[in-house]
């Protein structure tokens, strides 16, 4: 095994750049994370799914270090089950939750520090969207659920004519104030509590897997993962990334994401490895 690849590791977007059309992983991307992997390379994934997810998602490929999942929200080490929250609503009114939009036609969805996901209101988006991501999800109630133990809010809409952003603020008030709300898709809007920062998810990931943060490669593909590209000292764009993420980027790929960026990315760094022997 080469050295320079095992020094090494890389953080990909799983969302963007790893996954086909039908939500799995495509064969020449599990054929080029194996031949990485078969010649010690490292690797790991960011993803906005939950860890159970993440996993299905995944299914033999192995990962060298913690994932990033919810958003950056927690780091999930699937080698020993263990994982890191990086920010819960802890501290904020028990109420909260009952207070989340009643409205025809929203749907919501909580991210749980324990890795599962609870789903407080149905709906048709937030229906399809469970499906699309393959995300295992549990129904609870408001009033049974503590702050502490919520990584983010998901709110789903069924029609663009849904006001989201006003409904929130009808519903919750000054709670507004301390909360931060992100457009993840037309249909989607997160809730988090706090920012994590990118440093705060590269520690999180580097601590347990013994790597140091400037011998990470961040490989991005899709806006979350922006925080991360500022703080790596190594990181590559696709190059369909939106403009942002690859200004902020120290290299742009060749490919567009769904053509292969992260393959491009991989095998390079194999080919390169061989070489240098």
């Amino acid at each position: 095994m080469n050295q320079s690849l095992e020094s090494t590791l890389v953080l990909c977007d799983l969302d963007n750049l790893l996954l086909g059309a039908d939500g799995n992983l495509t064969q020449v991307v599990r054929d080029v994370l194996q031949l990485f992997s078969s010649r010690g390379g490292r690797f790991t994934v960011f993803s906005q799914r939950s860890p159970r997810a993440v996993r299905s998602i995944l299914g033999s490929v192995r990962l060298a270090a913690p994932a990033l999942v919810c958003g950056g929200a927690m780091a999930y080490h699937y080698a020993d089950g263990t994982r890191q929250p990086l920010c819960s609503f802890a501290g904020q009114d028990a109420d909260l939750f009952a207070q989340l939009p009643s409205a025809a036609g929203v749907g919501i969805a909580l991210q749980m520090t324990d890795g599962t996901t609870r789903v407080l209101r149905m709906s048709n988006a937030l229906e399809r969207h469970l499906q699309q991501e393959w995300t295992p999800y549990l129904l609870a109630n408001a009033a049974d659920i503590k702050g502490e133990n919520v990584l983010r809010v998901l709110l789903y809409q069924d029609s663009k004519a849904v006001p989201m952003v006003s409904l929130l603020g009808k519903a919750l008030g000054d709670h507004t104030a301390v909360l931060l709300g992100e457009r993840a898709a037309p249909d989607t809007l997160l809730l988090t509590p706090k920012t994590v920062s990118g440093k705060e998810m590269l520690d999180a990931v580097c601590g347990p897997a013994g790597v140091e943060p400037e011998n990470v490669l961040v490989l991005a593909g899709g806006m979350p993962m922006l925080e991360l590209v500022r703080a790596a000292s190594r990181s590559a764009a696709a190059a369909d990334a939106p403009a942002e993420l690859r200004l902020a980027a120290q290299n742009v790929t060749l490919t567009d994401a769904s053509a292969g960026a992260a393959v491009e990315v991989l095998y390079r760094m194999v080919r390169d490895a061989e070489k240098s022997v």
